[in-house]
């Protein structure tokens, strides 16, 4: 009897054994070949473009992120929209559709004065599969904006009254300068420093005025504890002047030392 009921239960025990490997690979022992192809699903943001196009599609939380970005907007600062394009994706996606996409999304703050608004146009790593699906492709950036100080893409200009070479004489770019030192000491980053004048004077003596600029502020930056060799200081003098020579508006807009870090 007893013998009996061991082949029974190894009889249940076959049974059952050879169910699961059935039911084993109707789930999961398949060896079918699985496209690799990636898919890129739709993705969501309240400011989404279609590929090679520059019409944005806007999401239902956009009001409430445009009056945000519009509050902080001051007089003291300016709003940057970098518009992306695919750096792979010509001849659809070119320099010129990130521009142009910067410029839609600059239409929908009508209640900032246009000098207020800086439009630019950056690369970025995609692939094709981006032509099937919506994709995020603006960003947004405060810069600060001040008589003393414009932050404009990746420098930053800093502004010197006539003949001023021996000091910066203020505290608004001291305090700035302070916040580029913590920066570089965090990040062990390279500031470039370039000095330019007006077109006033012979051009010689404007190269000798704008290093004399250029090295005030590589002073302060030394005197913060930076690194001699993570400094480059030079001169352009009256070369590549932002604005026109015949105004004093112009002149002040040229009498400038620009600061760039570089990563």
């Amino acid at each position: 009897m007893r013998s009996l009921l061991i082949a029974l239960l190894l009889l249940l025990w076959l049974i059952l054994g050879w169910l699961y490997y059935q039911d084993y690979n109707k789930c999961c022992g398949s060896t079918k070949e699985v496209s690799s192809t990636p898919v890129m699903s739709e993705k969501t943001g309240q400011i989404l473009f279609n590929w090679g196009k520059s019409t944005p599609i806007l999401g239902d939380g956009w009001p409430r992120m445009r009056d945000s970005l519009a509050l902080f907007a001051s007089d003291s600062s300016s709003l940057e929209i970098a518009g992306y394009y695919c750096k792979e994706g010509s001849p659809e996606e070119t320099e010129d559709t990130g521009l142009n996409r910067a410029m839609e999304i600059k239409k929908l703050f009508p209640e900032i004065p246009d000098d207020r608004i800086i439009t630019i146009s950056k690369s970025v790593q995609c692939d094709s599969s981006f032509k099937s699906s919506k994709f995020e492709s603006v960003s947004f950036n405060l810069r600060k904006r001040t008589e003393n100080i414009k932050e404009i893409d990746d420098r930053t200009l800093i502004y010197f009254p006539p003949n001023s070479t021996n000091k910066l004489n203020s505290k608004e770019v001291e305090t700035y300068l302070n916040n580029v030192a913590e920066r570089l000491k965090k990040s062990g980053e390279t500031v470039l420093l370039t000095g330019y004048t007006d077109a006033a004077g012979p051009a010689e003596s404007n190269i000798i005025l704008g290093q004399k600029r250029a090295n005030i502020i590589r002073d302060y930056l030394l005197g913060k504890g930076i690194p001699g060799d993570k400094i480059k200081s030079t001169s352009k003098g009256e070369v590549e002047p932002l604005a026109e020579n015949d105004t004093a508006s112009g002149k002040a807009k040229n009498r400038r030392t620009e600061l760039q870090i570089i990563k």
